[in-house]
């Protein structure tokens, strides 16, 4: 019997869940010591009012607040410096975060500058960033807005650098480390009530390839490949309502938590879905979650070989009914749900659809080997597979 490895495990951080959790926030940022803390948003938020339901509770309990709003998708290691400064310039002692992903992102990396040496560029984990982030950091209180990323309980934050380390400008580069997860994740549902269709199918189908490529990634982790298929059962007994039936305050919940579960579940590893789909935010403007479903058929597909066990125990997570099939046939049924749900979602058809060119595929491509997730797929890559996947799903 081939000896273990030796491993690191790290659990999710403290996480309350409900409808109206978020009335708690004046009371957790007491716990945490903070006298006004630096809230993490973007105008998105701001304009929904959203935001007021944040601002709210700290009124209340006399905590006096900055708001930090300038934040855009696919957001900058210069909006990092523009919200440090802003927080430095606030006196803020602790952070919130109140919104989606690029939110939760943007909040994590000013943290880690609040204690730690400028520039970003000396903790992205490609360089040995993850030895250089202490545990001396401010705390973090994350409360998504959108049922997708999961960042509120990963251990990453994403960045879109723009120091030029690519083929050819800007790309995404990852932070990681166990400091880099929030104190405190508070899954409001009420929160999420607002989003439209269409972000509820983008967020979920990203919150659902969170799920898929963990359950078949090649790290060894057994406690998050079972999270990684409860949160797929999660995922798929609720995507559709909270889609057609945005104001289902339980599926939207049942949503948020499935998100929480199948981000957590990526310690276990992603795969070549979230290398390629990395580079189509800042090469053509694609949302993440629509990146992920027009990709994740495709992946599956190539991962065949390597991984149908697994996108069997997928296909019946997602409530397909296995009994009477092959391995070989649930696995084909995982990828045809799949593409059920593109279909239901309208979702684009492809990726030239969506408003990736042609002729980038090649440069594209390259640089998704330069991204760590695909180090994790089932199937080794090369870059002729990176372009082949990319002409597959265009």
């Amino acid at each position: 019997m081939a000896q273990q490895p030796i491993v690191n495990y790290s659990l999710p951080p403290w996480i309350q869940f409900g409808a109206g959790a978020i009335k708690n926030l004046g009371k957790h940022v007491r716990s945490f010591g903070g006298k006004k803390p630096l809230i993490v948003t973007d105008e998105g938020v701001t304009n929904a009012g959203i935001l007021s339901k944040a601002v709210e509770p700290l009124k209340h309990a006399q905590i006096d607040c900055a708001v930090f709003d300038a934040i855009q998708p696919n957001p900058t290691d210069l909006s990092v410096l523009e919200g440090l400064a802003f927080h430095q310039a606030e006196g803020c002692d602790i952070v919130i975060a109140i919104g989606g992903g690029s939110v939760m992102d943007i909040a994590k990396a000013i943290r880690i500058l609040t204690t730690h040496e400028p520039p970003l560029e000396n903790y992205y984990l490609d360089v040995g960033g993850m030895d250089r982030v202490t545990s001396n950091l401010p705390a973090l209180i994350c409360a998504p807005t959108t049922a997708g990323t999961g960042s509120e309980v990963s251990q990453a934050s994403i960045i879109t650098d723009t120091s030029g380390h690519t083929t050819e400008g800007h790309r995404k580069r990852i932070i990681k480390t166990p400091y880099n997860v929030a104190s405190l994740a508070l899954l409001d549902p009420e929160l999420t009530v607002g989003m439209p269709p269409g972000l509820t199918a983008a967020t979920g189908m990203d919150a659902l390839t969170h799920g898929v490529e963990a359950y078949v990634a090649t790290r060894y982790h057994p406690i998050t490949e079972g999270v990684a298929l409860q949160a797929l059962k999660i995922i798929g007994k609720s995507i559709r309502q909270a889609y057609h039936h945005g104001n289902d305050i339980e599926a939207r919940g049942e949503m948020l938590i499935g998100s929480a579960m199948a981000a957590f579940s990526f310690q276990r590893g992603l795969g070549a879905v979230h290398s390629l789909a990395h580079q189509l935010s800042t090469e053509a403007n694609i949302p993440h979650g629509i990146a992920n479903a027009i990709l994740l058929p495709e992946v599956m597909i190539f991962n065949l070989s390597h991984a149908a066990k697994g996108y069997a125990d997928i296909a019946a997570a997602l409530g397909v009914d296995t009994s009477a099939m092959s391995t070989a046939d649930a696995a084909d049924a995982a990828i045809a749900e799949i593409r059920s749900l593109n279909e239901e979602f309208s979702m684009p058809k492809g990726l030239g659809i969506a408003g990736l060119k042609w002729e980038r595929i090649p440069k594209i491509a390259k640089d998704a080997m330069l991204d760590h997730c695909y180090k994790f797929n089932p199937r080794p890559c090369t870059e002729t597979d990176m372009r082949d996947l990319f002409e597959a799903a265009f």
